[in-house]
């Protein structure tokens, strides 16, 4: 079981910095329900499930041995969010990251099947806080090397 005292903690304030943020959220798993543009505080969060890819494969009977922990992603001085095929009413519905691409203006969060949160900024601060105990999968994800570019346009 990985030490939960060594949580990963991160700041980003520039693209170079987003770069290492996308390592570690690949194929994290975030329920709609769990995202939340909280206007008053000029921020959007979102918790999300995310695959400790930082971990090496352990073996348990023969079996490799993944973990996953729940972890609070926060943008900080967001003026706009838009959104690209996604429908925020189906709150139990869940959303696979992708990575994370910093624009002029602000940044877009990439998820599977082309779906796209953008959070438009003055300037950014971006952090990802580890919160909890990690916990045991069996289940590596998957997907193809290439990822076909799409068309952009936001809802």
């Amino acid at each position: 079981m990985p030490d939960p005292t060594n949580s990963l903690r991160l700041a980003a304030r520039d693209e170079s910095d987003l770069t290492v943020f996308g390592t570690f959220l690949q194929d994290a798993l975030v329920p709609i329900g769990d995202i939340a543009w909280l206007k008053n505080e000029n921020s959007l969060a979102l918790a999300v499930n995310r695959f400790m890819w930082e971990l090496p494969e352990q073996i348990a009977e023969n079996s490799p041995l993944y973990y996953r922990t729940h972890s609070l992603l926060r943008i900080e001085h967001v003026i706009a969010v838009k959104t690209k095929g996604l429908d925020l009413g189906k709150r139990d519905q869940f959303l696979s990251i992708m990575s994370l691409q910093a624009f002029d203006g602000g940044i877009d969060i990439l998820f599977a099947e082309g779906k796209t949160i953008r959070a438009e900024t003055e300037n950014f601060n971006v952090i990802l806080a580890d919160m909890g105990q990690p916990w045991p999968t069996r289940w590596q994800p998957n997907h193809p090397e290439k990822i076909p570019l799409r068309e952009t346009r936001y809802d």
